[in-house]
């Protein structure tokens, strides 16, 4: 049981913090939470999809589908935060100039449906894999349900943590999180582009499996909420690096527009 709490926790604090994150954010930009149930709807499609068609994706790209999609997915949503970066900095600068409702509401609903899509297809199959057909539901439901029930509280402590900020406060606390989330999603990534040989094998620069194992409880909540990777070769680290920059890009871009239309006035 305490292997179903570790994993589920692991793949809901994954999923709910950022969303609750976005929650936060769409909120401190003056947008109602009516975007919600539109991504939990398509979340839970795209999960029960994937994990139903998995045998299809795992074969598709030569039998290496279900590492390029995963790591798609990965992608796609740190390019949405990164969005999202600049869409909350040039609020917090200007808010008369933000970016229309449609804008900031697609950037929610996306990437809060493709990550439930992702974290909910892999929670689907481990209680498949190892509740149903391994005999063990009561221990496996059990754990993950202690499990979920810990990343969701978690997650509402965030959104009203930040809620209770000051919403200028609260964007940048938000895009600083998003960072930070966004890199972890990239070295995930990595990950899966290792294991399709799109990216090149090398050997690790450290291993700090010997301070945090990546399989222990704090491993794996570091893994979900930094992309933590014990053993991270110099191309992991250099596009964990390049999704930082790329973020606080955004947000110096987002800046530098909100001060090229006020000189314009």
């Amino acid at each position: 049981m305490i292997s179903a709490v570790i994993i589920v926790l692991r793949e809901v604090l994954e999923g709910v913090l950022m969303i609750c994150m976005l929650m936060a954010s769409a909120s401190a930009m003056g947008h109602r939470l009516r975007w919600l149930p539109a991504a939990l709807v398509l979340g839970f499609f795209g999960a029960f999809s994937y994990a139903v068609f998995l045998e299809q994706i795992s074969m598709a790209f030569d039998g290496l589908g279900q590492e390029i999609i995963s790591a798609s997915l990965l992608l796609a949503v740190a390019v949405l935060l990164i969005v999202h970066n600049f869409l909350a900095t040039r609020h917090a600068n200007l808010p008369e100039a933000s970016a229309p409702a449609l804008a900031v509401l697609g950037v929610c609903v996306a990437a809060s449906a493709m990550s439930m899509s992702r974290e909910g297809a892999e929670i689907y199959l481990y209680v498949y894999a190892f509740g149903v057909q391994a005999g063990e539901m009561a221990s496996v439901l059990s754990g993950a349900a202690i499990g979920a029930g810990i990343g969701l509280s978690l997650g509402t402590f965030m959104y009203y943590g930040l809620r209770a900020l000051p919403w200028r406060t609260c964007l940048w606390v938000s895009a600083g999180i998003a960072t930070v989330t966004g890199a972890g999603l990239v070295m995930q990534a990595t990950y899966y582009l290792g294991q399709a040989d799109i990216l090149p094998g090398q050997a690790a620069l450290w291993d700090s499996s010997s301070l945090v194992a990546e399989s222990s409880l704090t491993g794996e909540l570091l893994q979900a909420a930094l992309g933590y990777e014990a053993t991270p070769t110099a191309v992991q680290l250099s596009l964990y690096l390049a999704s930082i920059l790329a973020a606080l890009g955004a947000m110096a871009l987002a800046r530098v527009s909100v001060k090229t239309r006020e000189y314009r006035k």
